[in-house]
């Protein structure tokens, strides 16, 4: 059975989807559009599968808590979780205010380890389980105007390879996920941290393509398939790994 969190639209609906045609019963996460969430487990269930949506703020650890609970008794055990919700707002690191900062942390990186902290004892009394987090560009000093997002997706690096040291013995799997620039419906960042009401879609800036490259943007589809390979029996020797799914744009 497979959580995944920011469900709703992009790269986590398709996580999803993936997860689904691979056979897994999917938990569907977002935040407040249930809408978007009830497709997504539509699309599932008119292929065969099983899902669930479920509305829960991942940077509040009671209501993760009470997610997972939820999920397990109407789907089973979390055996595989993809951290996938996030803000990303891009703007000089002295223009944030403490709170701005704070909200950055509690979404990009406290929901990971509330949502890790969660699943874990299932995992371990099962002998298995696979934690993916998604990460970013920035955490790679790729991004400009991107050290508050940097410091946060960073820390899932960090946060996931010290359970794959922990937890190996366990049977359980940590890895990250990192797309580059992923061709998905963007939306203004700024207003996730100011408080400013729904945020707006932008327009595609197309230069992002010219320095990939693949010279091209990815598709949510693509960053998808490299979560099931890690959620997989495939990836059975797999852990504590970043996996860049950028067309090229960042080499190790």
């Amino acid at each position: 059975m497979a959580l995944v969190t920011g469900a709703g639209r992009n790269i986590g609906r398709a996580i999803a989807l993936g997860l689904a045609a691979e056979g897994a019963s999917v938990a569907v996460n977002g935040l407040q559009n249930r809408e978007n969430l009830e497709e997504v487990v539509r699309l599932i269930e008119d292929r065969g599968g099983r899902a669930l949506p479920v509305l829960a703020d991942v940077s509040d650890p009671e209501q993760v808590d009470r997610m997972v609970g939820e999920v397990a008794s109407a789907l089973g055990p979390v055996d595989v979780v993809v951290s996938n919700a996030a803000i990303r707002p891009h703007k000089p690191l002295t223009e944030f205010s403490n709170e701005e900062w704070r909200k950055v942390m509690s979404v990009d990186l406290d929901a990971a380890f509330y949502l890790s902290r969660a699943v874990l004892p299932h995992m371990v009394e099962a002998g298995s389980g696979s934690i993916i987090a998604i990460s970013g560009l920035a955490a790679f000093g790729v991004r400009k105007d991107s050290a508050v997002v940097a410091a946060a997706k960073a820390g899932l690096i960090g946060l996931m390879r010290g359970i794959a040291f922990d937890y190996g013995k366990m049977g359980v799997r940590a890895n990250v996920v990192t797309p580059g620039s992923i061709d998905t419906e963007r939306y203004d960042q700024a207003a996730y941290t100011s408080g400013a009401g729904a945020p707006r879609v932008v327009p595609d800036d197309r230069s992002r393509r010219q320095n990939i490259p693949m010279v091209r943007l990815g598709m949510p589809e693509e960053v998808a398939a490299a979560c099931v390979f890690l959620a997989s029996d495939d990836a059975g020797y797999t852990t504590g790994q970043t996996l860049h799914v950028g067309g090229g744009m960042y080499m190790e």
